[in-house]
């Protein structure tokens, strides 16, 4: 019996040896705490990080329009006299030099001005022989001083006649006895076009007969709706995009307002003045308008590519002071425009938001908590 128990007493001290090592790991591992997950530097190279800003919010607003010439740059053209037209040079959308001819009248009108400037030059010549005279007679003493003076007057008057008359058939073309010439007073295109040969025009006709205008730069009058009165002000900026050119943009500012709503459709107008560079806009295209504005209140922001949408809540991945560190953050969204999300909460001016690969990370975090 002593033996048993002598042979097994090796047996159970390896036993209990094995026992205490096993016991003694469990105790070490359950002191431990888990060490929280940290990016690492190879990853921490790669990432793209935006910090939160705070500023005004920008709002987008679509709208529509159209081109039309720019009217301080336009000339609509009245004949001055009646006539019928004998001649048209010019077509629509042709450019045209300033002095030009673009139609030809005959005008009885020329007649009596031509007629008039012929008889003031013969006027204006026989009153300088009958001055000369007088003059004459006045030196040797034939005549009165006062005879002299008269003849002067008369000669004087007789030039202003003369004077005028040359200068309402300069106004009216000059040339032949009775054609008017209908010319271009400014360079540009010719938008508008009523003239036809044998079309009998009288000067109180009300459309002109032709609309000059200088497609260097052009107008997009923007319609604007009610509901968007309160978001649009002289100044803010805009881009326009056409059907021609879909891929295109043209950039412009608002530099009017008018404080008028058009009766028939209820909308407002506004004017934005652009650079036409190749005539590309004409009048009458249709524009679509994106108008931005920057509204009182300032929100912080960040750029859209590091929102993660999961469950319903927007999250984002926030950089800690240490050196790896970085912390799931909840935000609540205010709204989104021109590729920057507004942050009512979970952010402040100055967080350092993930840009990058934050959809690999946010999951990773998730799985160690």
């Amino acid at each position: 019996m002593q033996y048993a128990i002598k042979n097994y007493i090796p047996a159970i001290v390896v036993i209990i040896s094995i026992s205490g090592i096993i016991t003694g790991c469990g105790s070490k591992a359950a002191t431990e705490a888990p060490r929280p997950w940290m990016l690492s530097d190879s990853l921490l190279r790669t990432l793209v990080v935006d910090t939160a800003s705070a500023g005004p919010i920008e709002n987008e607003i679509l709208l529509t329009g159209k081109i039309t010439e720019n009217e301080d740059k336009t000339a609509r053209i009245f004949p001055m006299v009646s006539g019928i037209v004998t001649d048209v040079k010019v077509h629509s959308g042709d450019f045209v030099q300033k002095g030009q001819v673009l139609a030809i009248l005959k005008s009885p009108e020329m007649a009596g001005f031509t007629a008039d400037q012929r008889i003031s030059v013969n006027d204006m010549q026989t009153a300088k022989r009958n001055m000369e005279v007088a003059e004459s007679f006045y030196q040797s003493g034939l005549n009165s001083q006062k005879e002299y003076e008269e003849a002067k007057s008369n000669y004087d008057k007789a030039v202003a006649a003369w004077n005028k008359s040359r200068a309402i058939l300069e106004i009216n073309g000059g040339g032949h006895q009775t054609n008017y010439a209908v010319k271009a007073p400014v360079p540009g295109f010719i938008i508008s076009k009523r003239a036809a040969e044998s079309m009998q025009w009288r000067p109180d006709n009300t459309d002109p007969i032709f609309v000059i205008a200088d497609l260097n730069n052009v107008w997009a009058m923007i319609n604007i709706f009610e509901s968007d009165i309160a978001s649009i002000r002289e100044g803010d900026r805009v881009e326009m995009s056409t059907l021609s050119y879909p891929d295109k943009s043209f950039s412009g500012k608002i530099d009017k307002i008018y404080n008028v709503l058009d009766p028939e459709n209820k909308v407002m107008k506004a004017r934005v003045v652009v650079d036409n560079p190749g005539f590309l806009l004409k009048p009458e295209m249709f524009v679509r308008v994106k108008a931005n504005r920057r509204a009182d209140s300032n929100l912080v922001s960040i750029p859209s590519r590091g929102i993660i949408f999961d469950h319903d809540k927007y999250y984002v991945l926030v950089r800690t002071n240490e050196k790896s560190g970085v912390q799931i953050r909840e935000i609540k969204i205010d709204r989104t425009s021109g590729g920057r999300t507004y942050v009512n909460a979970g952010l402040k001016e100055g967080d350092r938001v993930i840009a990058s690969r934050q959809v690999f990370i946010y999951e990773t975090l998730k799985d160690q908590q």
